[in-house]
């Protein structure tokens, strides 16, 4: 990850600046006022995002929903505007055909009569028995069961990530997971189930081959994982099994005296399992079901949602291009510093009302000033003016334009901030659950801070840098001869 400055500025960014006009006209009747106002802003700006966002972040708790009947139909309802809004936007996509027909598999599936049941976990943990066991011995239930072995998960070698995917894959479509341990979570493990857990995947975890221990170490081993798990799945969605019981050395003393051993094989034991299974099938069945359903939905809706989001990218784009030059050439012909960031704001408050109308999403200009100013905020706060400025200005090396080599620097910079901001926008908007134009709604400022965060450090590289400082000398030096390095 790349390192991100943290250091207060005293000027710069494309937020914050219709304030900064205001306090640049009470500084000519006030010598060193604005100044000073404008410094204790920026530090109020700065430390009330850093505040709000270190709040929020204590707040935010991702954990598993309750999937109902209402639920589902809401997804599914979301999912065929996210279609119907692909169709009207781009009618042409090969992808319309395909999406529709899994949307339509999915809800057929959410009617069959049968459970199914994935086994899963690491190597060697008792998979194939217990598959055995239970197809064998079956657990009553009213409805048909079906039982799928998943590859062995974190397995190394050249495959294991394509076996890991499949795994996923499979155990998504799942209503119910049995995961197999043989002795304390790994780490990994316990991120497995998490994970599970957070998809909303019902989730029963197994202590296997309890025969190789002794009675209180399987007690003990029992309590430990299910207060690992605390929070994640109940006390009672622990159990312990022996599928395989590894025979042991009985010695048998004889009527003369002498002793002969022989290996006894002990009984299978799944009964907590079987009680287990009977309990959650008999009193759950149908949100297993739903459940499932809604996690299918939800892989639909991401696939179609990317489509429309890849149609609107590629029309947002080159709105967020020619907005950067038009800010970098009101910056580069514009002495007056102040004049130069409220035209970048001017601009910047149109590009997210137009954004905002290419994601079908209404904002106010007032709103759309609100946002130019909490990215403001945030750009402050990681230094991005001042890295932006140095790397420009250490990329110009000629002495030719030493006479417009400032209006060049702050031109340039007010490009590349600008497009930082655009593509910030579209993925935030991309983000948005809603499709269709919805009245004036508020910003999720916090969000929008950490999307901004997360676009700086994937879009500060060097290279993306001279691509913008080469552009950037074409459109506002045509006629310059100037070495980028």
């Amino acid at each position: 990850m790349n390192t991100v400055l943290q250091r207060p500025l005293l000027v710069g960014g494309i937020g914050l600046t219709l304030g900064l006009w205001g306090l640049d006209s009470v500084s000519h009747s006030l010598p060193g006022v604005g100044d000073l106002v404008a410094l204790g802003a920026i530090a109020a700006g700065g430390g009330y995002w850093w505040y709000s966002r270190r709040g929020s972040q204590a707040k935010v708790s991702v954990g598993k929903i309750e999937i109902d009947q209402a639920t589902l139909d809401k997804a599914l309802s979301q999912v065929e505007l996210v279609i119907n809004q692909l169709t009207i936007e781009s009618p042409e996509s090969p992808q319309i055909a395909k999406l529709r027909q899994e949307l339509a598999q999915v809800q057929t599936n959410s009617t069959r009569l049968d459970r199914q049941i994935a086994i899963t976990g690491g190597q060697r943990v008792g998979k194939n028995s217990l598959l055995k066991l239970l197809t064998t011995t079956p657990v009553p239930s009213t409805a048909p069961l079906k039982y799928i072995k998943i590859p062995a998960l974190f397995t190394s070698g050249a495959e294991s990530d394509a076996t890991e995917l499949t795994a996923k894959q499979l155990t998504s479509n799942a209503d119910l997971v049995l995961f197999l341990t043989n002795g304390d979570l790994t780490a990994t493990e316990y991120r497995y189930i998490t994970e599970l857990h957070q998809a909303n995947q019902r989730v029963v975890l197994l202590l296997n081959q309890v025969d190789r221990y002794l009675p209180d170490e399987r007690s003990l081993i029992l309590q430990k994982l299910q207060s690992t798990v605390t929070g994640t799945l109940a006390a009672a969605d622990v159990v312990s099994t022996s599928t395989a019981p590894t025979p042991i050395k009985v010695r048998k003393i004889q009527t003369d005296g002498s002793s002969l051993e022989t290996l006894e094989t002990l009984p299978v034991d799944i009964s907590s399992l079987n009680q287990q299974l009977t309990n959650i099938l008999a009193t759950e069945g149908e949100k297993l079901l739903w459940a499932t359903t809604y996690r299918q939905v939800a892989g639909v809706q991401t696939t179609a949602k990317t489509a429309l989001n890849t149609v609107r990218s590629d029309r947002a784009l080159p709105l967020i291009e020619q907005n950067q030059w038009i800010v970098a050439a009101a910056a580069f012909a514009n002495p007056l510093p102040v004049l130069d960031l409220l035209a970048t704001a001017a601009v910047n408050a149109q590009m997210v009302i137009d954004l905002g109308a290419i994601y079908q999403q209404k904002f106010s200009f007032e709103q759309a000033q609100a946002a130019a100013g909490a990215m403001g905020s945030v750009m402050l706060k990681l230094g991005l003016v001042e890295l932006c400025t140095q790397t420009v200005a250490g990329l110009l090396k000629t002495n030719a334009i030493t006479f417009v080599a400032g209006g060049l620097v702050q031109g340039l910079s007010a490009a590349y901030l600008t497009r930082i901001a655009g593509l910030t926008l579209v993925e935030y908007l991309a983000a948005q659950d809603l499709v269709t134009p919805e009245p004036t709604r508020a910003w999720n400022l916090d969000l929008l801070g950490n999307t901004l965060q997360k676009v700086f450090q994937a879009n500060q590289r060097v290279a993306y840098m001279q691509t913008v400082v080469k552009q950037g000398i074409d459109k506002l030096m045509p006629d310059a001869s100037v070495s980028v390095g």
